[in-house]
């Protein structure tokens, strides 16, 4: 039998933090370091595109985004108004309005458009809410004057200076962000290209959904004892939607020879794998000897669970993060492991903040064995492994349904059902909930912080 007693545990947080250090120290890494908010500007060329402006809405500037021109570039109309010239009201007291009998259109007054540069000649506006306009349009009587030179324009550059910095490097562009770039009379912008992610699903008894079911002749059902490889929809989703580029890969079987040909070609042409599964210790689970073999192993396993079975490595200087177990529980691995090597490898905080919540309730308690003291063989028995005196042993994953209250607090009540289960999914939140000797559970009305799922 293997031995599996120096399988390495660490928390969500090292496991993340390791990997990332251990990817810095080479060349080619992701360059991430917490000393500033990213690594875009140190990123290699080969991590950079230019793209149309259109196509920038999502990613992160790779450089600072400059305006090439002034905005606007000359003096320009605030709003829809007469054109006037502000010599004719400089000198009349407060309320005064001047004769405007003998105006002519085109010498003393003239039409001007919200964003239209102002006429030649003219330097002030008043709305044309304000003006009476004769039926031929050539003269006009008005109701207010304006309340200094100028009033009623933008100058030339108000709203921004060639040389300006309208994005910084890092920034996420958001479609206001992309607007006020192409205001600034650029086209193309130089992202971060998107994080190649390939993804391995490995398992002798997996199959792909829609196999032909024929209920009156179960016994041909050729997915009969499989289950449904469901994982690289859920991969797909979660890396497109953060970002990434998917790479799919064939179920692979559950040997050595497989599995590592399989590494191989993803670590050939993606930027981060994602395994499935990662560290689990049935007798056809080789992933860890696989990737011990032919690389560096952070940690075989984290102290939470659904995803207890999670894993790290690093090998030809790839990151591969090993998810174990059904969709229900992977789709928290991806969120803890998947998504933070994706915002490093863009030069974003590799972790997204928690949100604060109030807790309606308590969590309901954990169940119990009927015989009170002892465990049935199925029950998995603790794994004790170093941790700092007073932190928890392991967290276990609590599903929350988050909504406003009338007085505008934000307030999570507790889901009673498992990850997987037709409860869990009207969840909306999650807590990695600490247990462990002296740990004390959270009450209603504490503030917990909590995770969007």
């Amino acid at each position: 039998m293997r031995d599996h007693s120096n399988h390495i545990q660490l928390t969500r947080e090292e496991a993340v933090e390791q990997t990332l250090a251990a990817l810095n120290s080479r060349a080619g890494g992701f360059g991430w370091n917490n000393s500033h908010k990213g690594a875009t500007n140190s990123a290699s060329n080969k991590l950079i595109e230019q793209v149309p402006l259109i196509e920038s809405v999502g990613r992160v500037a790779a450089f600072d985004v400059c305006a090439r021109n002034d905005m606007p570039s000359s003096l320009t109309c605030a709003m829809d108004s007469i054109a006037l010239h502000w010599e004719d009201f400089a000198d009349l007291a407060e309320g005064e309005l001047p004769d405007t009998s003998a105006w002519v259109r085109g010498r003393d007054w003239e039409f001007a458009n919200t964003g239209v540069a102002m006429p030649e000649g003219f330097d002030t506006a008043i709305v044309i809410e304000h003006a009476q306009v004769s039926e031929d349009e050539q003269h006009v009587t008005i109701d207010a004057a304006p309340s200094k030179k100028g009033a009623g324009t933008r100058p030339p550059g108000s709203s921004m200076r060639r040389g300006d910095v309208l994005v910084a490097a890092g920034t996420v562009i958001t479609p206001d962000l992309a607007a006020r770039i192409g205001s600034g009379n650029i086209a193309h912008v130089a992202v971060i290209r998107k994080p190649r992610v390939a993804f391995i699903p490995t398992g002798n008894e997996l199959i792909a959904p829609g196999v032909p079911f024929d209920p009156d002749r179960p016994k041909l059902f050729t997915g009969k004892g499989k289950n449904f490889e469901t994982n690289s929809i859920l991969v797909q989703a979660k890396c497109e939607a953060w970002g990434g580029q998917f790479i799919p890969f064939d179920i692979t079987a559950d040997t050595k020879e497989d599995i590592r040909e399989a590494i191989s070609q993803a670590v050939s042409m993606a930027d981060i794998v994602v395994l499935n599964a990662g560290s689990s210790k049935g007798s056809d689970d080789w992933s860890c000897e696989v990737m011990e073999e032919m690389g560096q192993m952070i940690c075989h396993q984290t102290n939470h669970g659904p995803g207890h079975h999670s894993s790290f490595a690093i090998v030809s200087e790839v990151p591969i993060v090993g998810i174990s177990g059904p969709s229900a529980g992977a789709s928290f691995t991806l969120n803890f492991y998947l998504r933070p090597l994706m915002r490093a490898f863009l030069g974003l905080e590799p972790e997204v903040e928690r949100t604060p919540v109030v807790l309606a309730k308590e969590f309901p308690k954990a169940h119990r064995h009927a015989s009170g003291t002892k465990h049935g063989g199925e029950v998995r028995p603790k794994e004790h492994h170093p941790h700092k005196e007073g932190e928890p042993e392991f967290f276990n994953i609590s599903l929350l349904r988050a909504e406003y209250a009338d007085d505008g607090r934000l307030v999570a009540y507790p889901i009673t059902g498992r990850p997987g289960t037709p409860e869990s999914y009207t969840a909306n939140m999650y807590y990695m909930r600490p247990n462990g000797p002296g740990i004390e559970e959270p009450k209603a009305g504490d503030v917990i912080m909590a995770e969007w799922r």
